[in-house]
């Protein structure tokens, strides 16, 4: 019984660490020839940075937004 519990322990630990990786992937880039509006419409990025709209942080590589600002 304990060996299933370890197997289950090892895959666990296996997500959380594939999942941890993909924050690398979150690095504000800026786009060439990208429209931004000018609405105030705060989201936070995958980054940690809060932009003043969506179309601001996909103008900087960010498509992985929450809407409103970052704590």
């Amino acid at each position: 019984m304990k060996v299933k519990n370890v197997g289950l322990l090892i895959v666990l630990l296996i997500v959380a660490f594939v999942a941890s990786c993909s924050k690398n992937d979150c690095i504000a880039k800026t786009k060439e020839s990208c429209v931004v509006t000018f609405e105030l419409n705060r989201v936070c990025g995958c980054n940690g940075v809060t932009y003043p709209n969506p179309s601001t942080a996909e103008c900087n590589n960010i498509d992985d937004y929450t809407m409103g600002a970052c704590n």
